[in-house]
């Protein structure tokens, strides 16, 4: 177990913001992870677990803590079956998957992160969710100390929702995924089907536009901090969205692939009804080609992200009658 002590946590999330955790204890196995749950103890000292942190917003103060940075690695292919562990970088995971010619991840290529981050938030995108070939979970639970099974069932995937939010005591520790050799493009998604006018398609040609489409979409976090797309589009029933319809004739709605129901574009709502595309507080901005996404300027603070958070919530609410809530994770 590597420790440090007084480490700036806007180094290890993709915000950029955050004071210094008190300490970080870098993991790459069990043992290791039993000996930092020790340490917290030993020290009396809450913890967090942090994996790539790219849906993390870290307060100001920072976390007068341990911070247990999940480092658990290896990708592993048994024919169409991959394990992963929970420390790989997600895109890792779906770029090795296409080189092996097999299917199921590719509409999920370029989200930050880590894979143990992907399972807990039950990652989306473009018609496709973590949810969909995952056939099984390994998880450690801190409170017995014994490693815990999961089916793809028993992590009860939902919309950005896992089992695994809902219970902090588990920390994955890897995923197996059950993939397909055989072609099965899924370009039904608008962004995709815009681009494609059949479906014959390989899986390099479908990962390089899924990555083209991301590019156009969020800002690069080499140049400003973000966490993605900081809130949840709204999920509504059957009747909701017929209100919504004849209220706004254009506005999109999508079915979902993890829950029933139907998404509500909120970017929509946010730029066509709210015109809030780009407002700003202090740092922080809805970023002008997506504004579910909040972009962060160097220098901008935790609370700069809070107040613009605050604002587009309360305008939503006032404005439109829609609770909206927020993706990112603050510590």
């Amino acid at each position: 177990m590597q420790l440090r002590e007084n480490v700036p946590l806007s180094d290890l999330t993709t915000f950029h913001i955050g004071g210094p955790a008190r300490y970080v204890a870098t993991v790459t196995s069990v043992e290791e992870l039993n000996e930092s749950l020790d340490f917290a103890r030993d020290q009396n000292l809450p913890w967090q677990i942090l994996g790539g942190g790219s849906n993390v917003l870290v307060g100001d103060k920072g976390f007068d803590g341990l911070v247990i940075h999940l480092a658990i690695g290896g990708i592993e292919f048994d024919g169409s079956k991959v394990t992963v562990g929970a420390g790989e970088s997600w895109d890792t995971l779906v770029a090795q998957s296409v080189e092996h010619k097999l299917w199921g991840l590719e509409n999920l290529s370029g989200i930050p992160g880590s894979v143990g981050g992907a399972v807990v938030g039950g990652i989306g995108a473009y018609g496709a969710s973590v949810g969909e070939h995952l056939t099984g979970v390994e998880a450690f639970n801190t409170q017995t100390r014994n490693a815990e099974k999961f089916t793809n069932a028993e992590c009860r995937f939902g919309y950005r929702d896992s089992i695994f939010k809902h219970r902090p005591e588990l920390v994955v520790l890897c995923a197996t995924f059950a993939l397909s050799a055989e072609p099965a493009p899924n370009v039904s998604y608008k962004d995709l089907a815009s681009r494609f006018a059949d479906s014959s398609l390989d899986l390099g040609t479908i990962r390089a536009a899924v990555l083209a489409i991301r590019e156009g979409k969020f800002p690069d976090i080499t140049r400003e901090g973000t966490a993605g797309s900081y809130f949840k589009n709204p999920i509504v029933g059957e009747s909701d969205a017929n209100a919504l319809r004849e209220k706004y004739p254009e506005l999109p709605l999508f079915a979902m692939p993890e829950v029933s129901g139907y998404k509500v574009p909120l970017a929509w709502l946010l730029d066509r009804v709210l015109g809030l595309k780009g407002a700003s507080v202090g740092g922080a901005r809805l970023f002008e080609r997506q504004p579910l996404v909040i972009a962060a300027s160097k220098g901008c603070s935790a609370t700069d992200v809070h107040a613009l958070a605050t604002m587009v919530k309360k305008e939503c609410k006032e404005k439109l009658f829609l609770d909206i809530e927020e993706e990112v994770v603050s510590w």
